[in-house]
């Protein structure tokens, strides 16, 4: 087996599309130590040129690759568009260095620090082919060699067992179905123990591995022979599906009887419910979970009868703490401000005379509330409100902090207010070398008035961090639209706000006549009524018509329907292809954000011989892509939700940078799984932002992201226009929808209690 143009390597094996090739390493072009990501030269020193042959790129993960190691591959040929041939391992398997050549090459390499070619020469012509049995038997023999020293010997000795051990490992670990990117994570985080923990407890993996799941740990469990009713394994289970309950539902809590049932579904864990409920009390006992019964009258059989919400202890933890904080600013009440003073102090400032009746409520009720909820739907004048509240604490002397979830909700806050907007995370500031905000509740924020925007995308943990840093006897303004959907992460805490009856709420429901104008306004407000909306063609864009349905019944056509939105209708109409950006409900399928951002790039930003480009399994990263931060990443300062450029790639160092509104973003070979393309995302990556142009994809391909507060908060993402591309069937049923899965969370109750 050979590849074009080059000396043949060894072929063991071709089956399957699977290429088996043997070589040495030449050289190691490229190695990240975090995730064993590589690029390696090797040659066939066997071949007819020896150590002329041409040598061949091997693209993979390998643990610690050292010139002169033999090494067996598993994979593909593929053609770089730069690079061109190259393998690609999906496997690779280090083999004892076979010749005396590769021996000496091998010891030489820089191994073993004082070790080099000279020395490396000195052992083998010493023991020759055996070196390395000797290494492995009789390591005393090497006394034997003139000018290695004691020092020398320890190392070497050390770093071959290191060697040994790390080998066997991934053997073991690729022999079961591990992943060579799994394999290396896992020695990178137990090292000499990777192989004891994972034949013990595998499901430590998936706890303590980010990026690992349940499955995977579970697959690997089954083919080392672990049981399925184990201990172990039930209990990483339950762990599981509380875990999943939150990521794909944004519940705090699970009730146990939902939790068990779940639990022991045949495609959970499928095992014997008294068992399950048996791994659950371990659970409780071990504090991996905490069962709650706050509020629940417990019944004269004790708790046993009752079914108490199960949540993991950081997250119940994080919600009572918050609901204590919330209660304790609210009694410090601040010294209300009657209707004259009010009046005296907003004659003083401008646009504040224009106010509506509710506006200027809210705007009272926001000077005399320790925490208030500002709250409506687009069009109702939130923005105006939220100004006339700056300027009027202002003229009070009180320093005012604006806020925001997202980077891009910040900017548009001072865009509009005229002040500095920070999104939460750097407003708190992140302490990478202490992992943990530098204000807290020990050094909480300078401020009298802290105003957050966009407060639907508040989750429970970072909720829980502004509200640790609020001083006491500071006031805090929560603005959003609670209609729209909830925080990605768990919680609800707009809503539960509002629910609990005891924070102070205004809500703006009028809608302005200017506002009125905008089918993309009056469309979201009828959406969100469960009226069906008045859909033009898009040929009403040219009358002035701001919102516009074009029709497309099947889903295969779509890709194609929206790329030529994006660059050949919107052009025609003025608008740049940067403008626009693609919401869709999920990311599978061929309508989904995955497919949709392959199309978009292929056609906005196609290959060029004169941009870089870097490809990272089926992700390809090019200059002027615009891409989406999936993760917080406190060291960088990007947080999950973050949209920037790609500035420039550096493909032979596996290295990119993103150009961000707060500036640029450096990402090496282990950071590139943060990022994905953001010509098109779900909608709900898109909270918080606010585009030029949305181009909102539905149909009934999505039928189970189908929901009314999906649809209105889609609409009210586009600033200028709103393109829907889809079938009116799906929009109906999106409209009728209006049945969302309630998030389990209890802090209303505990801020009511």
């Amino acid at each position: 087996m050979s590849s074009p143009g080059q000396v043949p390597l060894i072929a063991v094996d071709a089956t399957d599309g699977q290429v088996t090739i043997e070589g040495v390493i030449e050289r190691v072009t490229f190695h990240n130590a975090e995730n064993g990501y590589g690029v390696v030269k090797i040659i066939d020193t066997d071949g007819p040129r020896g150590k002329n042959s041409d040598p061949i790129a091997v693209v993979g993960t390998f643990p610690s690759p050292v010139p002169g190691e033999s090494i067996k591959c598993i994979g593909s040929w593929v053609k770089h568009p730069e690079f061109g041939r190259q393998f690609k391992a999906e496997r690779v398997e280090s083999i004892r260095p076979a010749t005396v050549a590769a021996i000496e090459k091998y010891l030489g390499s820089g191994l073993v620090k004082g070790i080099g070619p000279a020395t490396a020469k000195k052992i083998v012509a010493r023991f020759g082919a055996e070196t390395l049995d000797i290494l492995d038997r009789e390591p005393h023999r090497l006394h034997e060699i003139q000018g290695l020293g004691r020092v020398s010997l320890d190392r070497l000795t050390k770093v071959w067992e290191g060697q040994k051990a790390v080998q066997s490992l991934m053997l073991f670990l690729q022999g079961n179905g591990v992943t060579p990117s799994l394999a290396h994570k896992i020695h990178k985080q137990y090292g000499d123990q990777s192989e004891a923990i994972v034949r013990t407890n595998p499901y430590r993996v998936a706890n303590e591995l980010w990026g690992v799941g349940f499955r995977t740990a579970d697959q690997l469990a089954q083919r080392i022979g672990m049981p399925l009713d184990a201990p172990q394994r039930l209990r990483a289970g339950l762990l599981y599906t509380l875990q999943s309950s939150m990521d794909a539902n944004g519940h705090c809590f699970m009730y146990q009887d939902e939790l068990l049932a779940f639990a022991c579904e045949p495609q959970m864990l499928g095992a014997d419910p008294a068992l399950v409920r048996a791994a659950l009390d371990e659970t409780l006992v071990k504090a991996e979970l905490r069962a709650d019964i706050e509020g629940m009258d417990v019944p004269s059989g004790g708790i046993s009868e009752l079914n108490p919400r199960i949540y993991i202890p950081g997250i119940y933890q994080t919600e009572l703490r918050l609901a204590e904080r919330i209660k304790a600013l609210l009694r410090n009440k601040p010294v209300p401000l009657g209707d004259n003073a009010l009046a005296e102090l907003l004659g003083t400032i401008e646009n504040a005379k224009s106010l509506s009746e509710q506006q200027g409520q809210a705007v009272l009720r926001g000077l005399n509330a320790s925490v208030m909820v500002l709250t409506g739907g687009p069009g109702t004048g939130k923005t105006t409100t939220t100004n006339v509240l700056v300027r009027a604490f202002e003229a009070q002397h009180r320093k005012v902090l604006l806020a925001s979830p997202t980077g891009r909700a910040a900017k548009r806050a001072s865009e509009v207010t005229g002040r500095q907007a920070k999104t939460i995370h750097r407003l708190l500031s992140w302490k990478p070398e202490l992992r943990a905000f530098e204000h807290n509740k020990g050094n909480p924020l300078v401020a009298d008035v802290i105003i957050v925007d966009e407060a639907s995308m508040l989750d429970l943990a970072l909720a829980d961090a502004l509200f640790d840093a609020v001083p006491d006897g500071a006031q805090v303004v929560l603005v959003g639209d609670v209609d729209q959907l909830p925080s990605v992460g768990p919680g609800n805490i707009l809503a539960d706000l509002i629910a609990s009856g005891v924070v102070p709420v205004s809500r703006l429901t009028d809608v302005f006549r200017q506002a009125a104008e905008s089918r993309i306004i009056t469309s979201a407000h009828d959406v969100n009524s469960g009226r069906s909306p008045r859909w033009h063609a898009p040929s009403a864009i040219k009358d002035g018509i701001d919102c516009v349905l074009l029709e497309v019944d099947e889903a295969d056509d779509i890709p194609l329907k929206v790329a030529g939105v994006v660059t050949k209708s919107l052009p025609n109409l003025g608008w740049q292809s940067g403008d626009a950006t693609v919401l869709v409900p999920m990311q599978r399928g061929t309508a989904g954000a995955r497919n949709l951002n392959e199309v978009l790039q292929a056609r906005v930003n196609p290959p060029d011989p004169s941009k870089a480009e870097l490809v990272r399994g089926a992700n390809i990263f090019r200059v002027g892509d615009r891409v989406l931060q999936r993760v917080n990443d406190y060291e960088k300062n990007v947080f999950n939700g973050d949209i920037g450029v790609i500035s420039s790639v550096h493909p032979n160092d596996f290295e990119l940078e993103v150009r961000y509104p707060e500036g640029p973003v450096h990402y090496g070979a282990a950071d590139l799984d943060q990022l994905q393309l953001a010509y098109a995302m779900t909608t709900h990556k898109s909270q918080g932002s606010e585009f030029p142009v949305a181009i909102v994809v539905m149909h009934t391909q999505h039928y189970v992201m189908l929901q009314r507060n999906l649809l209105y908060t889609a609409l009210t993402r586009a600033k200028k226009l709103a393109v829907l591309v889809g079938s009116k069937r799906a929009l109906e049923m999106a409209v009728k929808n209006h049945r969302t899965v309630p998030r389990c969370t209890w802090l209303a109750q505990r801020i009511r209690d």
